[in-house]
């Protein structure tokens, strides 16, 4: 590790949440140093857990990577709030999942520059599964016409050049402006992050990302899209060991819920929500229909979810 780490730019500050994946946690370390992050502009948060993190980071992460241990899981909003107060003025801010590491060498670089445009405020790479095939993770906002547009299926024949901005059926081939994208890795300007005052810690699991770039954008800001950066991302590695498929499912739903309710208007949020549900509805009866009896449960879930989001 130690001859291929980049020159170290003590410019960027990086946080990396654990929650009983101590082994992903200390590969995420130290792919971000290879890239160039110094060791002690890296925050590891063990967020409260249950098995023996805390004497594995201890032995594992590199001397000089600043470790806390918090004494229950606060969630990620407040987990990585957390981190970031204790990089000082580290600009921009990195928020790296766990299960998440650099693929591409230079990746940390390419999100530094996307975010030098004075109307940028948030950076995310392209997402790469295990196998090396992509992830979408770029993801619109959820207004009554997306909504219709996916609960319906219309979003998969949309053109790749649309796609962004009512689906997520596009090539991420090319850097460009997005909407919001899930929070496996994102880069944040420090003044927009002190302007918004990090995370929403109301969300105590899912998405908190989505909130930042909504937040983001309203506050004149954009969020972009960098081709050029590439991370590997497992997946679910924390949440998969405490909820099954369906119960993720409905936490998902129930967040994404209680989202559009801060974003839009009751009517207008109420409209989406109904349409999102008619969409998975639909989708539990064609799995249902053809024997696909997780999958028809995941749906359900979602459906139950949507009605449940909190209302402010």
């Amino acid at each position: 590790m130690g001859d291929s780490r980049r020159r170290a730019r003590p410019d960027v500050g990086a946080v990396v949440v654990n929650w009983n994946t101590p082994e992903l946690t200390v590969r995420a370390v130290g792919s971000l140093l290879d890239d160039g992050i110094a060791t002690d502009r890296i925050v590891v948060v063990d967020n409260g857990s249950s098995d023996e993190s805390g004497s594995l980071l201890e032995a594992s992460v590199p001397p000089g990577v600043i470790l806390l241990f918090a004494r229950e899981n606060l969630g990620f909003a407040r987990a990585n709030n957390l981190g970031a107060r204790a990089l000082g003025d580290a600009d921009p801010l990195l928020f790296v999942n766990s299960d998440a590491a650099v693929h591409r060498p230079g990746s940390v670089e390419a999100l530094v520059r996307a975010l030098h445009s004075p109307d940028a405020g948030i950076a995310v790479p392209k997402l790469l599964n295990e196998d090396l095939t992509p992830q979408r993770n770029v993801v619109p906002f959820r207004t009554p016409g997306v909504a219709f547009a996916q609960a319906t299926a219309l979003a998969r024949l949309l053109p790749n050049s649309s796609q962004p901005d009512w689906g997520t059926h596009w090539d991420h081939s090319s850097s460009r402006p997005i909407q919001s994208a899930t929070g496996a890795v994102l880069a944040v300007r420090r003044d927009l992050w002190e302007t918004l005052e990090g995370f929403n810690e109301d969300a105590h699991l899912f998405a908190e990302d989505h909130d930042l770039c909504w937040r983001c954008r309203t506050s004149g800001r954009k969020s972009w899209f960098v081709a050029e950066a590439e991370f590997i991302h497992t997946g679910g590695a924390s949440t998969s060991s405490i909820l099954a498929a369906p119960e993720r499912a409905h936490a998902v739903a129930r967040a994404e819920a209680a989202l559009m309710r801060r974003q839009l208007s009751p009517l207008r949020a109420t409209l989406s929500i109904r349409l999102l549900q008619i969409g998975h509805g639909a989708r539990w009866v064609l799995s249902h229909a053809t024997g696909n009896k997780p999958r028809a449960a995941e749906h359900v879930s979602f459906v139950r979810g949507f009605s449940r989001g909190r209302r402010p």
